[in-house]
């Protein structure tokens, strides 16, 4: 049961690249397909190469992301870029729901990184994770307040701050020392939150790549990053563990620390082929005509998805024409219309909700 849990994450992840710009008959192709490479990629660097990756970091985070990156390539990213409607964008309200959701994730990650283990590996894994994850909170915070002239960004404080426990997960269980994890998570969170700030923008320009909710910052950097801390982590394993590493660790403790370290690396690069590979025939397929692509008028938006659908912008600008058309008659009132005039400023300056 917990495996699938893991499989529905790493689909999860990929939903988070192309929300917004694909059909639920597209959504659905997409997630039978990646379960198919998902199953491969973990028979591959789990079963055979016995990688340390108790966490997910790379079976998980780095293998939803760009899979769900490599899809999105297909799902019209320049007309997403474009956003010619601004719909792709949050409001106050939208970004205090999410830190519901961010709290939530915070409290659970560690049990999420240490649900396949026992006995002193959940002891390490939950303790190393909740060092790391709080680290990464600190370090959102600093680089947001640097990036944005002293105040928080709530994009990089919601996601950034959760990138500790992407980067820890790999080696959770095998970090015996405090240090380790929170400096893997300060350094994962400031990475993460620069992404975030200064990455996102270079994306979609250079690359075209439109990535909704910024996987790609919070997961495929931070999953990468922490399959490199695995490997550095697992060719110490002899000093940590000494003669002890065969009780804990049967398959591994076989191998040299170095040979496993390698064998960390070749499971991430085998990850990043299936994932990618997988990901665009994937996107290649399910973004023909068949699987009914969402028309460019409706990216984003979703009306297109549900009936009876009220979108809280469209609602705001039908009462700013009501309040004109209702006081248009009365122009000797000059009070009443510098009211209805800060009342249009009001409700134009309030951003569009996020679907």
């Amino acid at each position: 049961m917990i495996l699938g849990d893991f499989a529905a994450g790493a689909v999860l992840i990929s939903f988070g690249a192309i929300l917004g710009k694909v059909s639920l008959f597209q959504l659905w192709a997409m997630a039978t397909f990646e379960i198919f490479f998902y199953c491969i990629n973990e028979a591959i660097v789990v079963e055979i190469f016995k990688i340390y990756d108790i966490g997910g970091s790379i079976v998980i985070h780095t293998f939803g992301a760009f899979f769900g990156l490599s899809v999105a390539l297909f799902y019209q990213s320049e007309d997403a870029i474009k956003d010619t409607a601004k719909l792709n964008s949050g409001n106050y309200l939208s970004d205090l729901v999410s830190m519901i959701g961010t709290l939530f994730l915070y409290a659970y990650w560690p049990s999420f990184n240490g649900a396949l283990g026992t006995g002193t590996y959940i002891h390490r894994a939950v303790i190393n994770t909740y060092l790391s994850i709080a680290c990464s909170v600190i370090a959102s915070i600093v680089v947001s307040k640097v990036a944005h002239g002293g105040k928080l960004n709530m994009e990089i404080v919601l996601n950034a701050s959760l990138a500790g426990g992407v980067a820890v997960g790999s080696a959770a269980d095998i970090i015996v020392t405090p240090c380790g994890s929170m400096i893997a998570g300060f350094i994962v969170g400031s990475i993460s939150a620069c992404s975030f700030a200064f990455f996102s923008s270079f994306v979609k320009k250079h690359l075209l790549l439109h990535d909704t909710c910024g996987v790609l910052n919070l997961h495929g950097i931070p999953g990468v990053i922490g399959a490199l801390i695995s490997a550095i982590v697992a060719s110490r394993t002899d000093a940590t563990f000494g003669p002890n590493l065969g009780e804990f660790y049967g398959p591994q403790a076989a191998r040299t620390p170095q040979e496993q370290a390698g064998y960390q690396l070749a499971g991430l690069g085998v990850c990043l082929g299936i994932a990618i590979g997988g990901g665009l025939l994937t996107g290649y397929i399910t973004s023909r005509e068949f699987f009914e692509p969402v028309p460019v008028d409706y990216l984003f938006h979703d009306k297109h998805h549900f009936a009876d659908c009220i979108i809280e912008h469209e609602e705001l600008h039908n009462l700013r024409d009501q309040m004109n058309q209702g006081f248009s008659g009365n122009k000797s009132d000059s009070k009443v219309q510098s009211s209805v005039a800060q009342n249009n400023e009001d409700l134009v300056k309030v951003k569009p909700s996020i679907n």
